[in-house]
């Protein structure tokens, strides 16, 4: 009877070198909520002002 051969003995396996993740730029972007409330807030309250009375 024919033995079968032995196993190959198990390799450790190198990881991939992960790079730290590079730290994000913060971005200086207005909400299109705050930038309307922005611009039409002055309006809204020039009207308010300045209706005839």
């Amino acid at each position: 009877m024919v033995t079968p051969p032995a196993p190959l003995p198990k390799r450790p396996v190198a990881r991939p070198a992960y790079r730290t993740a590079a730290p994000k730029r913060i971005e200086h972007h207005i909400s299109p909520v705050t930038f309307t409330l922005m611009t039409a807030a002055p309006a809204v309250l020039a009207i308010v002002a300045l209706r005839p009375r």
